[in-house]
């Protein structure tokens, strides 16, 4: 059975220390981790265009990772919604 899966982009203009580029995408795969049963089986890429602080990431993840799980529910394989960080 398929299942989704997750690409990130957090590039060096967008955060320049490598301990918090590696930190971001520890949550964010974490996150992906505990979410990945309510998702349908597709391909996100997940990309911060910029400096973000732990409470606004996960706000942001929960939004994200809510939105592709209620559009799986619904049977909208063609949505393409975009989320920026």
């Amino acid at each position: 059975m398929p299942t989704a899966r997750i690409g990130l982009v957090v590039g060096r203009k967008a955060v320049p220390r490598a301990h918090a580029r590696n930190l971001i995408k520890r949550i964010i795969r974490d996150r992906f981790r505990r979410e990945r049963e309510h998702l349908a089986a597709l391909d996100l890429v997940v990309r911060v265009v910029g400096p973000i602080d732990r409470a606004e990431l996960h706000r942001c993840l929960g939004e994200l990772f809510q939105g592709v799980a209620d559009k799986a529910q619904c049977g909208d394989p063609t949505s393409n919604e975009q989320a920026t960080t």
